[in-house]
């Protein structure tokens, strides 16, 4: 198989024609009187170009990192991100770190000097490296990192190109099903609660269309409550759209669904606390400013009327989430709490 690295032009065709899709105001029960865009374009990753295209007002939203997203905000892109998709937990890791059978690495420690395959810097991954120093004796500095996309990990770790992955599914699965590859360690041994994706909206969209953005957010929270309530159709869904053999689709693992939707406040601090230390980004002037009026406020306005129209419901590995283990953060975890956290912890 032919290795190589995805070009910034090859992204964004990809995202051009591929990782598109086209809601009409139609779609969302909203009438020509609301005064609405036709058609509400949503971008899906890859992020760079979905950012890119946020920016100049091509998207109105995009499905992509919070990671992504923190950077965005930080670098005083007009978004918001006040959802919050997919993330995971120690009893739900997604993300891992593979060898080959053979392979000589046993620990996190013997990383060191070792070539590893990751998706790149700024992304989910990369955090998670950083977080090293907390766990073991080395730094990812002492890793020789290799940007790769995923789908090429599973045969470039097969070929000796690099000594191993951090994979996400399903190419993790490829690993171990193809190759016999086994696990070193999940990403949670690292960082062992993260927030992984979000639902980004132009400012001027949510706040120039505050229905229409209310009625994308509550798709997306049933779309959130379906898969969580419906894993086996799910998969079939996977199978189906991403052209998987039915023993992958079984078998990969699938990041849990925020049921409400609602952000976690901790996760998000911890992680622009993890790209601040290991320089990703560079420390904002007011993070607390930064991250009120990106992703508090808009909640508050946008999201949290929503999830009170179709019910709180309750989520134990959210609850889990927020009294969990952020090594990174520099005060109690308490401190980082949203209203809504505080009232949901009550209840």
């Amino acid at each position: 198989m032919r290795f190589h690295k995805l070009s910034r032009r090859d992204a964004l065709k990809t995202a051009t024609a591929l990782l598109s899709v086209c809601v009409s105001a139609r779609s969302l029960g909203l009438s020509a009187a609301a005064q609405v865009p036709e058609k509400i374009v949503l971008g899906t990753i890859p992020i760079i170009p979905i950012m890119q295209a946020m920016t100049a007002g091509n998207l109105l939203a995009g499905d992509f990192g919070v990671v992504g997203s923190i950077i965005g905000l930080t670098r005083g892109l007009p978004l918001i991100a006040p959802f919050l998709t997919f993330f995971s937990t120690p009893s739900h890791p997604v993300e891992r770190i593979m060898v080959m059978q053979n392979s000589p690495i046993k620990i996190l420690d013997d990383l060191k000097g070792k070539k590893l395959a990751f998706l790149g810097p700024g992304t989910v991954p990369d955090m998670f490296l950083g977080a090293l120093p907390k766990r073991t004796k080395i730094r990812k500095e002492e890793i020789d990192l290799v940007p790769m996309p995923n789908p090429n990990m599973p045969d470039a770790l097969a070929q000796g190109l690099v000594d191993a992955i951090l994979a996400i599914p399903p190419a993790d699965t490829v690993a171990e099903q193809k190759y016999k590859a086994r696990t070193v360690a999940n990403a949670t041994d690292l960082v062992p609660y993260a927030g992984l994706g979000t639902v980004a909206l132009r400012r001027d969209f949510a706040e120039g269309h505050p229905e229409a953005a209310k009625k994308l957010l509550r798709a997306c929270i049933r779309f959130n409550r379906w898969i969580d309530d419906n894993p086996a159709d799910a998969r079939k869904a996977i199978t189906k759209n991403l052209g998987l053999p039915q023993d992958l689709a079984t078998e990969a693992r699938i990041p849990l669904c925020s049921r409400n939707g609602l952000p976690v406040m901790p996760s998000v601090w911890h992680l622009y606390e993890m790209m601040v230390q290991v320089k990703t980004i560079d420390p904002h002037p007011d993070p607390a400013k930064l991250f009120n009026d990106g992703i508090i406020e808009p909640t508050k306005r946008f999201t949290l009327p929503v999830v009170e129209e179709l019910g709180l419901e309750p989520d134990p590995e959210i609850e889990k989430m927020l009294k969990g283990d952020y090594p990174f953060l520099p005060k109690p975890v308490e401190s980082y709490y949203a209203d809504w956290e505080r009232r949901l912890l009550k209840t």
